[in-house]
C-alpha cells in the first residue's frame, strides 16, 4: 500500500515564508542571534543595581548656617525669605523646613519625572535673590539619594594624633575621594578641628583700649596679601606684591592691633597664640579608641553601584 505523497501549497503563508528563509540563511540567523545575546549581556552588565531603589520624586534640600542665632531668628531671617524666593519653581509641589539652633534647612519636592539637574538649576538662579543677613551664605546639599551611602573608612595610626588625622582626611583624603566619577560626597566624622586661637588677657586689652571685636577687625584685615603692580629697570619688568598672609602662630602674634602712646600693640602683647581645637558638636570612636576619625562617602543619585566602589577601591590604593 503507497502513503500519500504530502500535499506542498501552492500559496505558502507568512510563516512558511520566513521559516524557508531563515533555512536558506543559517548563518545570518545564527550571526544575528549572536549579537542579540552579546547586545542581552553587555545591557544587563550596565543596568543599574541598587539595594534599595531611590523612588522618591527629586528633591533639592538647602542648608544655611549662622552660628549663635537662636531658631526664631533663623526662620524669620533665613527660612521664610528662602521659602519665598523659592515659590513658583517649575514643577515645584511641597517645600518643607525646619529651623533649628544656628541651622536652617529647606526641602523642595518637585514632581516625579522632572530632570533633578533642571530642579537644582532652577533653585541656584534663585537663591542668590533671597534677602539674607550679611554674610550668611546658603548652600545646596550635594545630590545622592538616602541609601547612597556606599563606602565606610576609618584613618588610624600609631604615632598621629586623631587632630593630625583630622586634617589629613579634611585636605588630602576627602579631595582624593570627591575627585571619583559617580561620587557626590565625602564627609568625614570625629577627631578635633584645629584652630589657631588667640587668648586675650583682658587686663591688658582693656589698659590699651581695645575690644573683641576690634582685634578681630585687625586680624582679618591683616590676613592677606596685596599687590603693588610693576616697575622695569634695565629692560625686565619686576613684579612688586606686599606679603602678609598669616602662616605661622609667630606671624600672627605680631599682627599690628593699634598704636598706644606711639607704640604700635601686638597680638602678643595683650595675649598669646595657640593651636587648639574648634568646640565640638559630637565625636566618633573605634573599637577600644575614644578617638578616632572616619569617613563617609555618597554616591551620586543614578550611578552604578557596583562600578563607582569599584573606583573608589582603586583610589583607596593609590592613596
Amino acid at each position: 500500500m503507497s502513503e500519500p505523497i504530502p500535499h506542498t501549497p501552492t500559496n505558502p503563508s507568512m510563516i512558511h515564508r520566513i521559516v524557508a528563509a531563515s533555512l536558506r540563511q543559517r548563518f545570518l540567523l545564527g550571526l544575528a542571534a549572536l549579537l542579540l545575546i552579546g547586545g542581552g549581556i553587555w545591557s544587563f552588565k550596565r543596568l543599574p543595581v541598587d539595594a534599595y531603589p531611590d523612588l522618591s520624586p527629586p528633591q533639592v534640600e538647602i542648608v544655611t548656617q549662622w552660628e549663635g542665632h537662636a531658631a526664631e531668628e533663623i526662620e524669620r531671617l533665613i527660612t521664610v525669605p528662602i521659602e519665598v524666593e523659592m515659590n513658583g519653581l517649575p514643577g515645584l509641589t511641597v517645600a518643607r523646613s525646619i529651623s533649628l539652633y544656628g541651622l536652617s534647612s529647606v526641602t523642595l519636592t518637585f514632581n516625579q519625572g522632572t530632570d533633578r539637574y533642571f530642579a537644582r538649576q532652577q533653585v541656584f538662579e534663585r537663591l542668590p535673590d533671597a534677602a539674607l543677613p550679611e554674610g550668611v551664605t546658603p548652600s545646596v546639599s550635594p545630590l545622592f539619594s538616602p541609601s547612597g551611602l556606599i563606602y565606610r573608612y576609618v584613618l588610624d595610626s600609631p604615632d598621629r594624633s586623631a587632630m593630625e588625622l583630622k586634617v589629613l582626611e579634611d585636605w588630602v583624603i576627602e579631595r582624593a575621594y570627591k575627585s571619583v566619577p559617580g561620587v557626590a560626597d565625602d564627609s568625614g566624622l570625629g577627631g578635633p578641628t584645629m584652630q589657631y586661637q588667640v587668648l586675650l588677657d583682658p587686663a591688658k586689652t582693656a589698659a590699651v583700649g581695645l575690644s573683641v571685636p576690634a582685634v578681630v577687625a585687625a586680624l582679618a584685615a591683616n590676613n592677606s596679601n596685596a599687590g603693588g603692580g610693576f616697575y622695569s629697570q634695565g629692560g625686565q619688568f619686576y613684579y612688586v606684591r606686599g606679603l602678609g598672609r598669616v602662616i605661622t602662630p609667630e606671624d600672627i602674634g605680631n599682627v599690628v592691633l593699634a598704636v598706644h602712646n606711639g607704640i604700635p600693640v601686638l597680638v602678643k602683647d595683650v595675649g598669646q597664640v595657640v593651636i587648639g581645637q574648634a568646640p565640638r558638636l559630637g565625636q566618633f570612636g573605634y573599637q577600644d579608641r575614644d578617638e578616632a576619625v572616619e569617613g563617609v562617602v555618597l554616591m551620586r543619585t543614578g550611578e552604578q553601584a557596583q562600578v563607582v566602589l569599584d573606583r573608589i577601591e582603586r583610589k583607596t590604593r593609590e592613596l
